[in-house]
């Protein structure tokens, strides 16, 4: 998140930190209750807000010492190939490489570096030998090796604070910090003497849990983590065997994930579990389904019956992995448990990118130029009078928005703002000439559409379906492109966009059995209904948004 007072050229507020929540969450509510509490790969779990429960991995809040897993391909001469990715090969557009590049030494033999360690890799005819640290492995194309242990150096910021496993209490001493991480490498793709490699690292270490103890004891029992399949932004979109690796490395997560539950209730002995999986959204915003499937996709009508009837039953197949997840929550619940499903988002199919810095750049409002150092576009900050970011907002400063942002209400940028609002207003799909536009909203007005005005552009901006706004800028200039990935989610208004709608499920003591509910309900429902069922005394001020899902109960139910 950008925040006021902060440049536009950083990310100033981690948006799946905990520090960056508005009000309690509901965990600190239940641990106050004298709950047991265990969250699982939860956003905005992290830093810790609890401490008698269980932390595991809070997902990208920006807390311990984390390794994404990564693709690896031989560096190329051309930067055709780095001008396309730009920041799409780092994580969230702005963390550590997911893509790196192998050096060739000489004739079909490479190196590269990564978190301290050497990786050497010759290419043979049929098969690549990679090394590091002792360990040799023998890869022909579509195969793994086991899972390997390599120690990993993570280089800390001289403000960097980590929790340190050897102390009681935050250390920031450190310059850098080894860590022993599980590793496991495939051949994705071997032709012509160039290869793509995959390296999984484990996603737990004594850094990501809280207490420190737990990631040890894990491990011995679950074997090494991987918590999700893919990366954000995807990596396995690329080359036509990224799709099989996908469902592999799936795979590899459902099982985990699936282990981990009987963990979670018994062994932790824990009251209340939120448990989060992500491979479900990796799946439907992946190049590989949902625009073949979705009838509003634009590849659906490319494929044969049985392409899709395939790909329809590798969807399901998904689902069903979940569905063994919640067997295993059942199978280890007694007649006391509660047992709930839901989902933050659906999805729905993408056509079209919309490079909305593109536009801006035409228009003279935004500068960049390529760094052979970053090796991607940067924005010329200082020359930059308006800029897309983080989904859907804009920024607009007639005097330049180099310095530090706050808002400004002058003459000069209320007419920017009507010209940046009539040129996206204009924008038409090139091959259907459909408008692009769903709805603009100005700070003053976001509470229209449930947005804190401190945290938002000057204007926030939302698309007609199918069509998904981009940061990237690129040298042709093209603002109305295709897309590799398949699916999305963001900047949507979901009041009439059926697929972004999502399951709600609860089982439990006075819940009614085979009751649907008629009406569509609100997130934070969730929470009210939460509350009634754990005896929360919440706040009343601020007052609950939500309401409690009241027709659920029994009669006479307290």
């Amino acid at each position: 998140m950008r925040t006021f007072g902060y440049p536009l050229s950083m990310v100033s507020k981690g948006g799946f930190s905990s520090l960056a929540k508005l009000v309690a969450p509901i965990w600190t509510e239940l641990e106050d209750k004298s709950y047991i509490v265990s969250l699982q790969s939860v956003p905005g779990s992290t830093p810790p807000e609890i401490f008698k429960g269980n932390v595991i991995k809070g997902r990208w809040g920006g807390w311990g010492v984390e390794f994404p897993s990564m693709v690896v391909e031989p560096e190329q001469k051309d930067e055709k190939l780095y001008k396309s990715l730009g920041h799409n090969r780092l994580v969230f557009a702005s963390g550590p490489e997911l893509l790196t590049f192998a050096h060739e030494k000489k004739t079909n033999f490479y190196e590269f570096k990564t978190w301290g360690q050497r990786f050497n890799i010759q290419v043979l005819k049929d098969a690549v030998t990679l090394s590091v640290n002792g360990s040799e492995f023998l890869l022909k194309e579509g195969q793994w090796s086991n899972w390997f242990m390599l120690p990993l150096t993570y280089e800390l910021k001289n403000d960097y604070q980590i929790h340190s496993p050897k102390k009681t209490d935050w250390e920031n001493q450190l310059s850098s910090v080894e860590v022993n991480v599980h590793a496991k490498v495939k051949l994705i793709a071997l032709s012509d003497g160039k290869f793509r490699l995959r390296i999984l690292f484990d996603s737990l270490n004594e850094y990501l849990t809280y207490p420190t103890v737990l990631a040890d004891d894990m491990t011995k029992k679950l074997g090494p983590m991987v918590d999700f399949v893919d990366n954000y932004p995807p990596q396995l979109i690329y080359h036509k065997n990224d799709k099989q690796t996908f469902l592999e490395e799936s795979k590899l997560s459902w099982d985990w994930h699936q282990r981990v539950v009987p963990y979670l209730m018994k062994d932790l002995k824990s009251d209340f579990i939120i448990h989060s999986v992500y491979n479900p959204n990796q799946m439907l915003t992946s190049r590989w389904w949902l625009p073949y499937i979705d009838n509003d996709g634009h590849l659906s009508k490319t494929i044969s019956a049985e392409e899709k009837k395939l790909l329809w039953t590798e969807v399901k197949d998904m689902y069903r992995e979940m569905d063994r997840v919640l067997g295993e929550v059942m199978k280890n619940a007694d007649e006391n448990t509660y047992i709930i499903l839901s989902s933050d988002h659906g999805a729905i199919p993408l056509n079209n990118e919309v490079r909305l810095n593109n536009l801006f750049a035409k228009k003279g409002w935004l500068k960049f130029h390529y760094s052979e150092r970053t090796k991607s576009y940067e924005i010329d900050w200082k020359e930059t009078q308006v800029v897309f970011l983080q989904m859907n907002n804009i920024y607009v400063n007639p005097k330049g928005l180099g310095d530090p942002y706050n808002p400004v209400h002058t003459q000069e940028s209320e007419k920017l703002k009507e010209e940046v609002i009539k040129a996206i207003n204009e924008l038409k799909d090139n091959k259907t000439g459909k408008r692009i536009l769903a709805g603009v909203w100005r700070r003053e007005a976001v509470e229209e559409i449930h947005m804190p005005k401190e945290r938002v552009g000057d204007l926030v901006i939302s698309p007609l379906p199918g069509f998904s706004w981009v940061e990237d800028v690129s040298e042709d200039g093209e603002v109305v492109t295709g897309s590799l990935k398949g699916g999305y989610k963001q900047a949507l208004n979901p009041e009439h966009i059926e697929g972004l709608l999502t399951p709600f499920v609860i089982a439990g003591p006075g819940i009614k059995s085979n009751f649907k509910i008629e009406r569509v309900l609100q997130h934070v429902d969730q929470y009210a209904t939460i509350a009634k069922i754990t005896k929360i005394n919440h706040p009343t001020k601020p007052v609950l948004d939500g309401k409690v899902i009241s027709e659920i109960f029994y009669i006479g139910e307290k």
